[in-house]
C-alpha cells in the first residue's frame, strides 16, 4: 500500500509526544507546498493559516522574511548537495528560534520532495539567555564584591560552624602571625596571644569568632594581639549569619587595625603629662582660671608668689589679698587688676606693675589673655608673670610645698543612667539598663524595667518639687537655656551616694514640649574627694602657720638682741653691759642655729619628696657611731639636770649606713627626749642585736604622748600640740624627716608611749654591707659640735 504525504506527516507527529512539531512537505526543486500540519499553519499569518491557502504555492510566497534569509540559504544548500540539514535553535528572525530540519526524500535515487520540520524553542532560548545574563551579572557583582572586600582597609573573615574560613581578605590576614594558620580559626592562638581591653588573656572559647558562631554580636570590641613581631590593637565587630530557618550557618568577623591610633593616644597622654610637668616647673608663674574666677591650674611658681601663707581658690580672693600699684606708684583698684581685666575679656600685652607680696614690693612683668570657645563664650583666662627684681631668697621660697594637683576632671563618656519622662505628668516612658540598675538599688522591690514604665517619677525619686521642676523646664524652653541641674543625696544598695540630676527638655516638631530626659551622674567620688582635699588643705594651712611661727620666733629674738646691741653702742655702754651682750650674742647664735635647722629640714624633706636626697653609704660600726653621739651630748644633757645612759648587748656591728645622717637621726630623738623630760629624769640609749637587724632605742621617762596622737607623730603635716603656746618649740617635721632617713636606709621606726610615763623610739636597721664603698670623710670634732648645736637649737635654757 502506497504511503501518502498525509501519512508521512502523521508519522512525524507521532514521533513528537509534545505535539509541537510543525511539518511541511514541498516539491523538489521548486519548493511548492504539497502538504502541511496545523502547527505549521499556526505559525503563518492570518491570510495563510488555512491549508487550502498554501497548497500549491511556493514557500517564499507564504513564509514571511524568507527571501535572502538564512532559511533560504539552508533550502538552497539541501537542493544543491541533496543532504539533510539539521540545526538546533535556528534563529529564523529576531527573537524567534527553531530546532530546524530540512530532509530530502529519495525515490529511485532521485529526490522526490523535501520535508521541513521545526519546533519553536524561542521561550527556551530566551529563558536561557536571561539566566546566562543573570549569571554574568552575578559573576560580575561577585567579582566586584570580592575586589571591594579584598581592598578594604578593614579585615573581613567569614567562616562556617566548623570555623573554616571561606573569605579572608588581605587586611584580615594581618591579625594572624603566620599565613599557614589562617584557614581555620582553631589555629588563631598559635604564635599569637589575644587580650581584652583590660589586659586579660582571652581563652580559645572566648575568642570573638567563637562568640559570633554561638550567636553573640560584638560591636566595638577592643582586642590586643601579642605576636612575635610586636603588639597590635584591633576594633572588632562580629555577627552570626542565619539561614532561612533561623539556624546559624556562618559568622562574619571584621577587624580594624587601631594600633597607630592607640600609639598616638599614648603619645598624646605622654605629651600631656610632659606639658603638665613643664607648666608645673617653668620658672614663670602661670595661673589659669575659669569664667567664675576659680583657679583650675596654679603652677609652683605662682603658688610661691600668691599663696605664701594662705589657701586662696579664686581670683577675687587673691585680688583682696594682694596690693598692686602701677609704675608711677598709683594704687590699682581691685576691678582694674590684671586678673579682673582678663575676666572682662581684655588681652594684656607685656606690662609691668608693682605687687606687694609678703610685705615686699616686687616688680612684676605679666601677660594675660582670655580664651573663648567656638560659640564665643569665655571659658578660661591665662596670666603669666615673673619677678623682674632680685629673686626672693631661696630659703623663703622653700616654705611653700608643692601639694596641689590639676583639677577640673571631666566624665570620659556618657555611659550614664537615663530616664525619659512624659510631659507634663512626668510618667516614665523609657529607662535604660544603667538607670534600671541604679533605681533597683534605690528601690529593691522593683524586679524589671517593664514594671517601671508608666510609673510616676515621684514614686521613684521622692525628694523633688514637681512644680519647681516644671517651672525650670519651661524657663529652659523660653530662654533657650541648656539644662537644669539638681544635686541630691540618696541611699543606693545601703550606701550613701551623691547624684547630680540633669533635666533636658525634648521638643516636638512644632517646638512644643514633648518629653523630659533625666540623666543621673554619680558625683560621690567628687564629693568625697572634695572632703579629702579640704582635710589636706587644712593640714597644709596648719603646717604653714606653724612654719611661719617657727620662723618669726628666732627672728624676733635676733631682732630684739640686735636692737639692744645697737642701743648699747649708741649709749657707749658696752663695757657696763658686757654680760648682757654675751648673753644676747648667745641667743643670736642659738636662734641662727634654729633657723639653719628649720630651713635644712625643709630642704631635705623637699629633696626626699623629689627623689634628690642621697645617702653616702659606708660600712661603719653602728655601736661606735651611736656611742660617740651619746658621749658628745652627755655634758649638755647633764647641764639640763638630766642623765643619759648608753647600753649595748654587742660591742661591734658593721652595717652599711650614712654616719652623718644616723648621727642626725639619733640627735633628733635625744633632743626630743630632752625637751619633754623634767629635771632629774633619765634618758636611755640602747643598742640590741636582732640577728637580721640592729635595734637603736631612745627612751625617756618624760611627759609621754597620748595614744590617740601616737600614730600621727611621723606624719608630715601633723603635730601633737598645734598651739603657739606649747611647752617645747619645734616645727613638727623633725620626726617625719627622721622616718624618711631611716626608711632610705631600708629600716623602720616605731614609737611606744604612755601619757605621764615617757616614750620609747625604736629604730631597726638591716644588717647589710656594701662593696666598693666610698671613703667616708672623718668626722671633725667641730663639725660634730656644730651638728649638736643645730639639732639642740630649739631647746631653750630658762
Amino acid at each position: 500500500m502506497k504511503c501518502t504525504l498525509k501519512d508521512r506527516i502523521n508519522l512525524i507527529e507521532q514521533l513528537d509526544p509534545s505535539n509541537k512539531t510543525a511539518v511541511a512537505i514541498c516539491s523538489f526543486p521548486d519548493l511548492i507546498v504539497l502538504e502541511a500540519n496545523q502547527n505549521y499553519l499556526n505559525f503563518l499569518n492570518n491570510s495563510h493559516n488555512k491549508i487550502d491557502n498554501i497548497i500549491g504555492r511556493k514557500l517564499e510566497s507564504i513564509a514571511g522574511c524568507y527571501k535572502e534569509s538564512t532559511l533560504e540559504k539552508a533550502f538552497k544548500n539541501v537542493i544543491k548537495n541533496g543532504k539533510p540539514y539539521y540545526v538546533n535553535e535556528f534563529n529564523f528572525k529576531e527573537e524567534i528560534y527553531w530546532d530546524l530540519s530540512i530532509v530530502p526524500v529519495y525515490t529511485d535515487e532521485k529526490i522526490e520532495y523535501i520535508i521541513q520540520t521545526y519546533v519553536d524553542v524561542t521561550e527556551r532560548v530566551l529563558n536561557r539567555n536571561i539566566i546566562e545574563k543573570q549569571e554574568r551579572v552575578i559573576k560580575e557583582q561577585k567579582q566586584e564584591l570580592e575586589s571591594i572586600v579584598e581592598n578594604m582597609f578593614d579585615g573581613v573573615h567569614i567562616f562556617d560552624r566548623n570555623y573554616k574560613c571561606s573569605i579572608l581578605n588581605n587586611s584580615g590576614k594581618k591579625i594572624f602571625y603566620n599565613e599557614d594558620l589562617m584557614k581555620n580559626s582553631e589555629n588563631v592562638l598559635k604564635c599569637t596571644n589575644y587580650y581584652d581591653c583590660e589586659g586579660n588573656l582571652i581563652e580559645e572559647e572566648d575568642l570573638p569568632s567563637r562568640k559570633a558562631i554561638k550567636g553573640e554580636r560584638l560591636k566595638g570590641y577592643r582586642l590586643m594581639c601579642k605576636k612575635p613581631d610586636g603588639v597590635y590593637y584591633y576594633d572588632i565587630n562580629s555577627s552570626p549569619i542565619y539561614d532561612k530557618d533561623g539556624n546559624i550557618i556562618k559568622a562574619i568577623f571584621c577587624s580594624h587595625d587601631i594600633t597607630e591610633q592607640v600609639k598616638k593616644d599614648e603619645l598624646i597622654r605622654y605629651q600631656k603629662e610632659k606639658l603638665e610637668a613643664i607648666i608645673e616647673n617653668i620658672s614663670d608663674a602661670l595661673v589659669i582660671f575659669d569664667g567664675n574666677g576659680d583657679f583650675t591650674i596654679v603652677n609652683k611658681a605662682a603658688r610661691n608668689y600668691l599663696f605664701y601663707n594662705k589657701v586662696l581658690n579664686n581670683v577675687k580672693e587673691v585680688c583682696e589679698q594682694v596690693e598692686c600699684t602701677d609704675i608711677d606708684g598709683n594704687l590699682i583698684s581691685s576691678e582694674n587688676l590684671p586678673a579682673e581685666r582678663v575676666l572682662k575679656g581684655e588681652k594684656l600685652s607685656p606690662c609691668k606693675i608693682f605687687m606687694k607680696i609678703n610685705n615686699k614690693r616686687v616688680n612684676i612683668e605679666l601677660n594675660g589673655t582670655p580664651v573663648y570657645n567656638k560659640q564665643g563664650e569665655f571659658v578660661a583666662g591665662i596670666i603669666c608673670f615673673r619677678d623682674v627684681t632680685e629673686k626672693v631668697k631661696s630659703e623663703e621660697d622653700l616654705l611653700i610645698k608643692t601639694q596641689y594637683g590639676l583639677l577640673n576632671r571631666m566624665v570620659e563618656n556618657l555611659d550614664l543612667p537615663v530616664i525619659t519622662l512624659s510631659y507634663p505628668d512626668l510618667k516614665i516612658t523609657h529607662i535604660n539598663q544603667k538607670a534600671y540598675k541604679f533605681i533597683s538599688g534605690l528601690k529593691p522591690g522593683i524586679k524589671s524595667i517593664s514594671s517601671l514604665k508608666g510609673k510616676n517619677y515621684s514614686d521613684i525619686i521622692t525628694n523633688f518639687n514637681k512644680y519647681m521642676l516644671l517651672k525650670h523646664i519651661k524657663d529652659i524652653v523660653n530662654k533657650k537655656e541648656t539644662s537644669y541641674l539638681k544635686y541630691i543625696r540618696l541611699i543606693v544598695d545601703g550606701e550613701e551616694v551623691f547624684v547630680k540630676k540633669l533635666y533636658q527638655p525634648v521638643l516636638g516638631l512644632n517646638g512644643e514640649l514633648a518629653q523630659v530626659v533625666v540623666i543621673f551622674m554619680d558625683v560621690t567620688q567628687e564629693i568625697e574627694a572634695k572632703l579629702k582635699m579640704e582635710k589636706t588643705l587644712k593640714m597644709h594651712e596648719q603646717f604653714l602657720t606653724n612654719i611661719s611661727h617657727e620662723l618669726k620666733t628666732p627672728l624676733n629674738v635676733i631682732f630684739s638682741s640686735a636692737q639692744l646691741l645697737e642701743l648699747y653702742l649708741k649709749n657707749k655702754s658696752v663695757e657696763e653691759n658686757k654680760e648682757k651682750i654675751i648673753k644676747d650674742t648667745y641667743f643670736i647664735r642659738q636662734n641662727c642655729y634654729r633657723l639653719i635647722k628649720l630651713i635644712g629640714n625643709i630642704i631635705d624633706l623637699s629633696k626626699i619628696e623629689s627623689g634628690f636626697f642621697k645617702l653616702n653609704l659606708s660600712n661603719e660600726n653602728i655601736v661606735s657611731v651611736v656611742e660617740d653621739i651619746v658621749q658628745s651630748v652627755s655634758e649638755y644633757v647633764e647641764s639640763k639636770d638630766l642623765s643619759i645612759i648608753f647600753d649595748t648587748d654587742v660591742e661591734e656591728k658593721i652595717i652599711a649606713c650614712d654616719p652623718d645622717k644616723i648621727e642626725r637621726v639619733v640627735l633628733n630623738l635625744i633632743s626630743n627626749a630632752i625637751k619633754f623630760s623634767d629635771p632629774g629624769d633619765e634618758i636611755y640609749v640602747n643598742i640590741a642585736d636582732k640577728n637580721e637587724t640592729v635595734e637603736i632605742s631612745v627612751k625617756d621617762n618624760g611627759i609621754g604622748i597620748d595614744k590617740n596622737h601616737l600614730n600621727a607623730i611621723f606624719e608630715r603635716f601633723n603635730q601633737v600640740d598645734k598651739s603657739f603656746t606649747r611647752n617645747a618649740e619645734g616645727s613638727g617635721i623633725g620626726l617625719c624627716l627622721v622616718k624618711s632617713i631611716v626608711e632610705l636606709h631600708g629600716g623602720k621606726i616605731s614609737a611606744e608611749s604612755k601619757l605621764g610615763e615617757g616614750s620609747t623610739f625604736k629604730i631597726e636597721l638591716p644588717l647589710r654591707v656594701i662593696e666598693n664603698e666610698k671613703s667616708a670623710a672623718e668626722n671633725k670634732c667641730n663639725n660634730k659640735i656644730e651638728m649638736i648645736n643645730i639639732e639642740f637649737s630649739d631647746i631653750y635654757s630658762m
